[in-house]
């Protein structure tokens, strides 16, 4: 998860037993709560946005701004309000609402940034903030141009400045980047400017290494000047110098000292590697230089934090990794692991063993080196002999191994990853339609997913009646509501191939689901054979969640004894009380108890919440989104997710600053310890709650 946020789409059963009544909510709190849970802006009561209660009101913007439906008149009317956390609710809700409504929605939220006291707020979400990130995400010239001369001349009020309100201007223009690649020159001089004044605002670089600097003469020189200096300043925006960094004649030798320097952050020295993938021969170059360096400097990098930075220096490498890295992988193809002895280490030296090993094997799938480089529980092993098997044809001695892995493994995520291979080797030919067939029998959602989503990628491929009986025994399995993308990608895989009356029937059934990511991914899947469908809504969305009128009253930590050590998370129901109170609820049940951690980026996310072990189960029952106009700090805490409304158990902590995820997934804690030190299979041995 963690693929889709909580965009608009085409138009649980008891309460948790440790849940109680949530201190003081009254009884109309409770109805507009419902209201936002079931995305049923009619069912709000009459007149609360006109309540003198301005709690009232702010809960009834943030309903609005939840559920987004096709009438946006309630944000417009919060904009407009006095109460400064209202006016952030309305502001989110119209920038979430912007698509197809630019012009209008631009023009109010200018008119309201002008008549805003920058900084006058200190209401939580902030309402300057809030309207700046909205006009991001409305991204049209007006939008950009307003964002350009807020940031350029300081504000609506020259000298009174706001930190958060200069940071989300700048985020703001970036996330305008990320939709068109690059800015105007206007835009870029205002960012550069703002990083260049004093005091600097670092976080200006963010957008500025996100689009294409306009080809005026002084201004590269400027902006690699700002990215430099802002390396000398410890802080939480500093990792947005690096992508710009990396663009400089002299980059590949900067980013290979800061992936070398104990002064910078795992996140930043991660970040530096990444990057320095992304600059070609130079950047592996410098990656192949800086790996000895970091080793010496490290003698147990199977511990600690350095663990995901090594890590991401030797995935940054690519397919084909410079002759002048081959002696420090093979130091790491054959690095033992260190006492203590046990499973998390081993599972961590294998990790580094067979990353490097998959490198020098350069596609020999039966390397020594590869063969020998599982010290763990297999996976490591697996999934890099896999990776060496998909980059050669998979033809005799390599489609015998590709299928010995595919049935002997253990591993969800090997195979899965065998799965995936299919689509890209035509040759497998019947070979590849069995074990199509086999995963979409297996009940088991990720390899269900997998089957379909290659059947959906080449259907010409797969006409074939063992296929097309496994994809019908797939579509009448019993799946769980939250089962999200496994559902979704059998619809789309029934339609691609054809899949007759049954695959037509199960598409529109999911047509009318009561999830909006089910009903847009069927409206799409429709659209393709030809029969457009709007796919609207039911009438009933189900029952509210029973959380409602029962959450959480305080924040409440939850420790979690994992092989990384002991870590945190304290769930605060501000924000979110439903996503809040169900985590509280599931880690006093025992559900974290024993579960694996999926995922971990080094740098970016920690997540975990799956007992499947490969990010597509989750508890049984959904989460309808409880998004915020908040930032992602390091360490905050949000719910994973496939798209709108697929949330469940499953939980991320973000290792960095990362704008991207503003708004997009619900924010729900704050996270304590040392995340950065967790890697993919850590166990969580223990869960307690903190009364």
């Amino acid at each position: 998860m963690v693929a889709g946020a909580c965009k608009k789409g085409p138009a649980v059963t008891a309460v948790p037993p440790d849940a109680t009544s949530t201190a003081g909510s009254s009884v109309l709190e409770v109805e507009i709560a419902k209201a936002e849970d079931l995305r049923r802006a009619k069912d709000l009561p009459l007149d609360v946005q006109k309540s003198r209660d301005p709690a009232v009101r702010r809960g009834a913007a943030r309903a609005v701004a939840r559920i987004l439906d096709d009438d946006d008149g309630a944000l417009f009317r919060a904009l407009e309000d006095e109460d400064g956390e209202t006016v952030a609710w309305g502001a989110y809700g119209l920038g979430e609402s912007c698509v197809g409504r630019q012009e209008s929605h631009v023009r109010a939220l200018a008119v309201r940034l002008a008549s805003l006291r920058p900084g006058s707020s200190s209401t939580k979400p902030n309402p300057g903030a809030a309207i700046l990130r909205a006009l991001g995400r409305c991204g049209s010239d007006a939008a950009e141009k307003t964002l350009g001369a807020w940031l350029g001349r300081g504000g609506a009020h020259g000298s009174l400045r706001d930190l958060d309100e200069d940071e989300a201007a700048a985020f703001a223009l970036g996330d305008i980047a990320d939709q068109r690649g690059s800015l105007a020159v206007d835009s870029t001089v205002a960012l550069i400017e703002a990083a260049e004044r004093v005091p600097p605002l670092t976080a200006a670089l963010y957008a500025l290494g996100r689009s294409d600097v306009p080809s005026r003469g002084d201004l590269e020189p400027r902006v690699t000047a700002a990215a430099r200096a802002a390396l000398g300043r410890p802080g939480q925006s500093r990792i947005f110098a690096l992508r710009p960094i990396g663009r400089s004649a002299q980059g590949a030798r900067s980013l290979a000292q800061v992936l070398s320097s104990n002064d910078f952050t795992p996140a930043e020295r991660a970040e530096a590697a990444r990057e320095l993938g992304r600059l070609g021969e130079a950047g592996e170059a410098a990656l192949a230089a800086a790996i000895p360096s970091m080793l010496e400097a490290t003698p147990t990098p199977v511990q600690g934090d350095r663990f995901g930075v090594v890590m991401a220096a030797v995935g940054a490498l690519g397919q084909d990794p410079p002759s002048s890295a081959n002696a420090a992988l093979g130091a790491l193809a054959r690095i033992e692991e260190p006492l203590p002895r046990g499973a998390p280490t081993a599972r961590r030296a294998s990790a580094l063993r067979c990353a490097a090993a998959e490198k020098l094997a350069r596609g020999a799938w039966d390397s020594d080196l590869l063969v020998a480089c599982d010290i763990g529980d297999g996976q490591a092993g697996q999934r890099a002999r896999l990776a060496a098997l998909d980059r050669g044809p998979l033809v005799k001695a390599r489609r015998a191994a590709w299928l010995d892995l595919f049935h002997r493994t253990d591993q969800p995520r090997a195979r899965e990853a065998a799965i995936e291979a299919i689509r890209s080797h035509p040759e497998l030919d019947d070979a590849g339609r069995r074990v199509i067939a086999e995963a979409l029998r297996s009940g088991r959602p990720g390899m269900v997913a997998a089957a379909a989503k290659v059947i959906s990628a080449r259907p010409q491929r797969f006409s074939d009646p063992r296929v097309e009986s496994a994809l019908a025994a797939a579509i009448e399995h019993v799946w769980t509501e939250d089962q999200v993308e496994t559902r979704a990608a059998l619809v789309e895989a029934a339609l691609a191939a054809g899949g007759g009356e049954s695959g037509r029937a199960f598409a529109e059934a999911a047509c009318a689901d009561a999830n909006q990511t089910v009903r847009a991914r069927a409206a799409r899947a429709l659209a393709a054979t030809g029969a457009g469908s709007r796919c609207a809504a039911p009438d009933s969305g189900g029952p509210p969640a029973p959380e409602i009128g029962h959450a959480l009253a305080r924040p409440t930590r939850v420790v979690f004894d994992t092989d990384a050590g002991v870590l945190g998370v304290r769930f605060d129901p501000g924000l979110a009380p439903v996503a809040a109170t169900r985590f509280v609820a599931l880690a006093r049940s025992g559900f974290y108890t024993g579960i694996a951690v999926h995922r971990v980026v080094p740098g970016f996310v920690v997540q975990l919440g799956d007992r499947e072990g490969d990010g597509y189960g989750g508890s049984g029952r959904l989460l309808r989104c409880e998004t915020s106009p908040v930032p992602f700090a390091p360490l905050d805490v949000g719910v994973a997710l496939t798209g709108r409304d697929t949330g469940s158990s499953q939980i991320f902590v973000a290792l960095a600053r990362r704008p991207t995820l503003d708004g997009q997934y619900t924010w729900v804690g704050r996270a304590d310890g040392d995340w950065n030190a967790v890697a993919e299979g850590d166990i969580v041995h223990a869960v307690r709650v903190e009364e």
